[in-house]
């Protein structure tokens, strides 16, 4: 039982590894996923390499391939707009019930998160490098999360989870979270304190037309991103 529990944690594990390094975009969409060199890296097992690979299938950033083993799941201009009109419905809803049930713990909670993402968000238009990346990218979505996290139904949060990191790969593949956005005039940090205010006044028609301008505008510049036109071309 012991040996069985072990593997299941290296298993996750691995995939959760795997899981930043292919949001991160170091592992490209369509890219063939070998899974003895996947063993090497990690020193694990072929068969919990599998099984890591398994659960990222079952997320969508990995996709099985019959007798043939394992690709990075390939993007798409359909399958973002597609994801960016569900997430927004799924947004509304849990932003909506998380401002009818946060209390005050949940407000405090909120307010830091927004402060340390709009500190970390200065840091990003300064330094591009992996680190910086990464903080940036944990603390973007520890501030989605805390709007949401009061919803109170584990079900929608959980898809709620794996919209927002099928989205952060777009992002990520996009380039422009690494350095800042040149040339694009937004201001995500006033968005971000608009979305908090939002929360906090109570006021969730506001707060969810917010969080959807927040998520299509974001949708809009990916479509028009150099990088993700040039692996839309590629995919196709």
């Amino acid at each position: 039982m012991q040996d069985k529990s072990l593997k299941s944690s290296l298993a996750a594990q691995i995939s959760d590894d795997l899981r930043t390094s292919i949001v991160l975009g170091e592992y490209l969409p369509g890219s063939k996923l070998k899974i003895d060199d996947l063993a090497l890296r990690f020193a694990a097992s072929t068969g919990i390499v599998r099984e890591a690979l398994s659960r990222l299938s079952a997320e969508g950033l990995v996709t099985a391939l019959p007798q043939r083993g394992f690709i990075v799941s390939p993007i798409s201009r359909d399958e973002l707009t597609e994801l960016t009109d569900a997430r927004v419905r799924v947004e509304r809803d849990c932003l909506a019930a998380s401002i009818a049930c946060g209390d005050v713990n949940w407000e405090s909670e909120l307010i830091a998160a927004e402060h340390r993402l709009a500190a970390a968000t200065t840091m990003l238009a300064q330094k591009g490098d992996r680190d910086t990346v990464l903080q940036w990218h944990a603390l973007h979505e520890a501030f989605h999360d805390a709007l949401t996290c009061a919803c109170g139904n584990r079900w929608w949060l959980r898809f709620r989870q794996q919209l927002f990191i099928q989205s952060e790969r777009y992002r990520q593949l996009s380039g422009l979270t690494r350095g800042g956005s040149p040339g694009i005039d937004r201001d995500v940090n006033t968005e971000h304190a608009a979305l908090m205010r939002a929360a906090l006044d109570r006021d969730a028609a506001r707060a969810g037309d917010l969080i959807e301008a927040h998520l299509r505008k974001t949708a809009d510049i990916l479509l028009t991103s150099p990088r993700l036109q040039a692996a839309f071309e590629t995919a196709a």
